[in-house]
């Protein structure tokens, strides 16, 4: 499978088509920022306001933004909703579908389940349940995180061809935690016990303090299109847990992955 380009989110001063500023534009609402201002936008896509008020304007003609009146600024528009149910219904991961496995996992576990799938470097997660423990991670549906650090992305890289892997890997591996993976030769080796193992192990690799377990989810094909994980503090899932977890985090991914036959 290839793996999905990006579109980097430049400031560069040199006019860029309207389709690549439009997308751009977009990729600017997040749940940390899910209101934006035209000015607000032209200065962050570095293009005068006249540009951004096109922009804006012919998305929200689209259903792809919103304007709210009371705070004359834009979220997005439902029109990515049906886009968004589009992209689940492709990989046959529908809710109903996944649902039941997800809250099985988090009632036995107690910890919190996401289902992820791979988007170039990153994983972004599609579904997401939270743990009944007062502990909150910062994840929610949309968000991207580094696929070499997640236990979600590497459950799914694992079982990608080697010229995938050597693809996303030349993408580069920062440091986000204390035991991240920086080199190739350890993200291979790494990759070669989750292929013989089943499953992947973050262990502060990408927050401290944070350890997850991840399986992988196969289509009718037996193709790999997504992975199902729990993540929690070290306190929890740690040498002498994750044996156990790891079982159950592997029965709900085979759950997830017969249901897509």
């Amino acid at each position: 499978m290839p793996v999905e380009e990006t579109i980097p989110l430049s400031k560069d001063p040199k006019p860029t088509s309207s389709l690549r500023n439009a997308l751009r534009l977009l990729k600017q609402f997040s749940v940390e920022e899910p209101e934006w201002g035209v000015s607000e936008l032209a200065d962050e896509l570095d293009v005068v306001k006249s540009t951004a008020h096109r922009l804006v304007s012919t998305l929200a003609d689209g259903g792809f933004v919103a304007k709210d009146h009371h705070t004359r600024k834009y979220r997005l528009g439902g029109s990515l909703l049906a886009l968004g149910n589009a992209f689940t219904a492709r990989l046959q991961l529908h809710r109903e579908k996944v649902y039941p496995w997800l809250k099985e996992l988090v009632e036995e576990t107690g910890e919190t389940a996401h289902i992820g799938v791979l988007q170039g470097p990153y994983v972004v997660y599609l579904y997401k349940l939270e743990s009944r423990y007062p502990v909150r991670l910062l994840s929610y549906v949309g968000k991207r995180n580094p696929v070499h650090c997640t236990s979600t992305g590497q459950a799914v890289l694992a079982f990608r061809p080697p010229a995938v892997i050597r693809e996303v890997l030349a993408e580069g591996l920062p440091a986000h935690g204390p035991n991240t993976p920086v080199t190739t030769e350890a993200m291979e080796e790494k990759l070669a016990v989750i292929r013989k193992s089943g499953y992947a192990v973050s262990a502060e690799e990408l927050h401290a303090g944070v350890t997850s377990v991840g399986a992988p989810i196969r289509n009718g094909s037996g193709c790999v299109v997504a992975s199902v994980n729990i993540a929690g503090p070290v306190t929890r899932i740690h040498r002498g847990t994750i044996s156990g977890l790891s079982r159950q985090v592997m029965r709900a991914a085979n759950g997830i992955s017969k249901s897509l036959v």
